[in-house]
């Protein structure tokens, strides 16, 4: 267990799902994300993440990627980030 980056995951899900409830929506799969970090599957809970990210379209600031990123390498498990669909990635600056 790696509570720092189970913290880092669980930050990410919670923006995302804010965001994706102020345009109406719900994504259940970000709830078993979380379902995955809280039974310390984090790893796991990265994959599951980066596949709802791509398949919902969900946009993400790049500083909450580089801080997943970093949860990811702290686990030994950086390489699954990478296959987020770039498209998805916004600066900070930008609203989303």
């Amino acid at each position: 267990m790696n509570s720092s980056a189970d913290d880092d995951i669980r930050a990410l899900v919670d923006a995302l799902k804010r965001r994706t409830a102020a345009r109406g929506e719900r994504v259940p799969a970000l709830d078993s994300v979380l379902h995955l970090v809280a039974n310390d599957e984090a790893e796991i809970a990265i994959d599951g993440l980066i596949h709802t990210a791509n398949a919902f379209r969900l946009l993400s600031r790049q500083g909450e990627y580089d801080r997943l990123l970093a949860a990811a390498a702290r686990l030994d498990h950086a390489d699954g980030v990478t296959d987020i669909d770039p498209d998805l990635l916004r600066p900070v600056s930008e609203d989303i």
